[in-house]
């Protein structure tokens, strides 16, 4: 069991980097939005990573997880462009 919980350690350790990533890429998407007078909110994009994110292969994760996940995650991302937008 030590060895199953070093292993997520670790996975969790990646994805805390990834989404520090994610949102900086999303304060500077927000800094470009502000220069093109568009808002954060972008559904056709949402949409877009949610189609994206639903064909991945995924093996005991559900689409309806993931969704959920993200959903989260992108309101988050949100928070961020709109911190680009200032």
């Amino acid at each position: 069991m030590d060895k199953l919980r070093k292993k997520i350690d670790s996975i969790d350790e990646k994805i805390v980097k990834l989404l520090d990533e994610r949102m900086g890429l999303a304060f500077e998407i927000g800094k470009i939005k502000k220069e093109k007078a568009r808002g954060v909110f972008d559904a056709s994009r949402e949409d877009e990573v949610f189609s994206k994110l639903k064909a991945i292969s995924k093996e005991c994760i559900s689409d309806d997880e993931v969704k959920e996940l993200y959903e989260h995650i992108i309101s988050i991302s949100r928070e961020h462009g709109k911190r680009g937008l200032s």
